[in-house]
């Protein structure tokens, strides 16, 4: 099967929420984006806020936003993360080469003596 016949899709299951069951979401195709953009939720036109079901749709955007800011979330949590990683690498590499320093220089002067 070819991948060009395929669509990028998600769907998100178990959602906190009394109208919205499940979510499919189709994304577009895989085109270079220069910078990113956020959708403000403010935007909407004052003619689809008179109608009811633009509630079920204004909450499965809500659910929507809410999962795309936990992914985000944990995305800049697992940069810290790495973050303090790294930098407790580099304190143990630079005790570790002290030690070792200071170990030569001790067994120099043992072997000396």
């Amino acid at each position: 099967m070819s991948q060009s016949g395929v669509k990028n899709m998600m769907i998100l299951k178990n959602l906190p929420s009394n109208i919205v069951e499940e979510a499919i979401i189709i994304l577009k195709n895989n085109n270079k984006v220069k910078q990113n953009e956020k959708i403000e939720s403010n935007k909407i036109d004052k003619e689809s806020k008179k109608t009811e079901n633009d509630y079920i749709l204004k909450e499965a955007e809500m659910l929507v936003s809410n999962y795309i800011k936990r992914l985000e979330e944990k995305k800049k949590e697992k940069n810290e993360v790495q973050n303090k990683i790294k930098t407790k690498c580099k304190k143990m590499k630079k005790t570790i080469i002290v030690m070792s320093v200071i170990i030569l220089i001790e067994t120099i002067i043992l072997l000396i003596k």
